[in-house]
């Protein structure tokens, strides 16, 4: 009779008790030791580095594959995980995980399930984020910089955009129009203009993957707007041009134009 009125639920032994404050600690103790490590925005480093050296972001277009880049806020961190969004190719984005779990390989968390190691050198982290090649179905590693600790939570392309334009145009300019007609203009980190007609806003194309008409490096003025208008662009030493464009006979590639602008940066 004891037997059979005894109940079947069993309470946790010491040792699966033990395991769990184990468990717990150990993931205490990454968090505490990543959060810094992971916090901030990432860029994929080969990508950016390619766009500034070659000043054209359709000449870095192979390297935008893949995430190109994320925000981790570490605010955000629940139980030992965190979830964010990552951008693809410049163009779409994906859910992603960090785990506060050791990797297969030391000094290692997880990524998507995979290791995420790091460097740091001169002060300056770097992330080796694991990613999927579909079509050889294994996973290779690729370098993360970080350029921002912090940018707004819902703006995923925020820090991206905003060190291209640092990295391209942003500055002072005597610009030159096609009349010879000179005028000071400036272009902020932030996407402003100012100076130039009527525009207050600039957007540079680094979504070069996807569409049609992607054949050349483009930057845009009062994007969304009745007053939207878009031009080439080629930087040569210190010499930005604008260019106007049209369209081939299907439509399918643009057609470099007359030069509108020639603006020269001003030290």
């Amino acid at each position: 009779m004891f037997i059979s009125c005894k109940s079947n639920s069993k309470k946790p032994g010491k040792d699966s008790l033990a395991n769990n404050s184990s468990a717990k600690n150990q993931s205490e103790e990454l968090i505490k030791k990543f959060k810094p490590i992971v916090q901030g925005v990432w860029v994929n480093a080969d990508y950016v580095e390619k766009v500034i050296r070659t000043k054209s972001p359709l000449a870095a277009a192979d390297l935008a594959t893949w995430i190109t880049t994320f925000y981790v806020n570490t605010d955000q961190i629940t139980g030992d995980s965190i979830k964010f969004i990552a951008g693809y190719g410049n163009h779409d984005s994906g859910d992603v995980t960090i785990k506060f779990q050791p990797g297969k390989a030391p000094g290692t968390i997880l990524f998507n399930g995979q290791d995420l190691s790091y460097s740091i050198e001169n002060g300056d982290t770097t992330l080796l984020v694991p990613q999927y090649d579909e079509a050889k179905k294994q996973y290779f590693k690729t370098k993360f910089k970080r350029i921002l600790q912090r940018q707004p939570d819902k703006k995923l392309g925020y820090g991206l955009y905003n060190y291209v334009n640092k990295s391209l145009v942003a500055g002072n300019y005597k610009l030159t129009d096609s009349r010879g007609s000179t005028s000071k203009i400036s272009f902020t980190e932030d996407g402003k203009v100012i100076g130039l007609l009527n525009c207050k806003t600039y957007f540079i194309n680094i979504d070069l993957n996807s569409d049609a008409n992607d054949n050349l490096d483009e930057i845009g003025f009062n994007i969304d707007t009745k007053r939207q208008v878009w031009y080439s662009f080629k930087i040569i030493a210190d010499t930005l041009k604008l260019y106007e464009t049209g369209e081939n006979a299907d439509s399918t590639e643009l057609v470099l134009g007359k030069l509108k602008y020639k603006l020269v940066r001003q030290k």
